[in-house]
């Protein structure tokens, strides 16, 4: 007897998205995969978002579950998906973008052909607010897979994993411990650990259009950005597989410390943050000019006592 399809879970996590999350959930629920379980999570939304899931919802094209909540950050929305998920694989669309035709299904056969790989990743097209395509900004990178790239590889920022693009076993993110409910964003962590311990490959198609537009998490909020770098480069130290490249580790860490610091001058930052990625950054290169004159820029523009960390 022909085995069943295998169920596909996709969760949409979604924030204040009220002008792009219909043509989201529309671009799932007209996929050509038959087994697919759809999830939406309002993380708190404090636009239509609310009333237009609802709607879309209640004419029932395809069910869907959704769920409404308080406002937590896209790590602890990712987390219920995964806690909540029936599915022998997982993926992610965020609730601006647009998942393209045969997206799921092509992931899966993939899959389903390479039962070693632990998830496999599509490409990206880019597109404006409102739906024109247009040029990813800088050079592309290559995006990471196993057989070609190693962990240093990514954490060089030779190769690239895009979470959202990809398509993993859930067995597999269970393993790893599911999200990192400590970060706001969903892949800061979660990213280095697929390419530390997992199996990767990639298919090289485009499977998601990705909006850019002024409220991307990236985009508006740098110095969130950093904090969720440093902290993911952090814990990432602290893994006994990570020995062989603690230096590269540190190298990345120092730098991330004093982009945070650079970004906090731009803005009211808090001082006694910005005071201890300062200090964090010396214990790394004690003789760094650069930081020692960050460090003394800050004091001499503090009103307040910086307590010594």
């Amino acid at each position: 007897m022909e085995r069943k399809p295998p169920l596909v879970t996709v969760v949409v996590p979604t924030y204040n998205h009220e002008n792009y999350v219909v043509e989201c959930i529309k671009s799932i629920l007209e996929q050509d995969y038959p087994n697919m379980e759809l999830i939406v999570i309002n993380d708190g939304s404090t636009d239509s978002t609310d009333a237009k899931v609802r709607g879309l919802n209640a004419l029932r094209p395809r069910p869907f579950t959704y769920i409404s909540k308080k406002n937590e950050g896209v790590g602890k929305t990712m987390s219920l998906g995964l806690k909540t998920s029936r599915g022998e694989y997982f993926c992610e669309v965020c609730s601006d973008d647009v998942l393209l035709p045969g997206a799921v299904r092509k992931r899966v056969e993939y899959m389903e052909a390479h039962p070693e790989a632990d998830a496999v990743f599509g490409r990206l097209n880019h597109m404006d607010k409102s739906g024109r395509p247009i040029a990813p900004a800088g050079r592309a990178k290559s995006m990471f897979r196993s057989d070609r790239h190693t962990f240093e590889d990514f954490l060089e920022g030779n190769a690239r994993i895009c979470f959202h693009a990809g398509m993993y076993r859930t067995s597999f993110l269970r393993g790893l411990g599911g999200f990192d409910e400590d970060f706001y964003t969903e892949d800061a962590c979660m990213s280095y650990l697929i390419a530390l311990r997992g199996r990767v490959s990639c298919l090289d198609e485009a499977v998601v259009n990705y909006r850019m537009h002024e409220t991307n998490i990236s985009k508006g909020r740098p110095l969130w950005m950093r904090r969720e770098k440093m902290m993911a480069l952090e814990k990432l130290s602290a893994f006994p597989e990570t020995g062989h490249v603690k230096r590269l580790i540190s190298k990345y860490l120092f730098t991330e410390y004093l982009k945070y610091v650079r970004e906090g001058f731009k803005t009211a930052e808090d001082r006694v943050s910005m005071a201890t990625a300062l200090d964090k950054a010396l214990k790394l290169r004690p003789y760094s000019f650069k930081a020692v004159y960050y460090k003394l820029r800050l004091k001499a523009g503090c009103s307040r006592v910086i307590p010594a960390f």
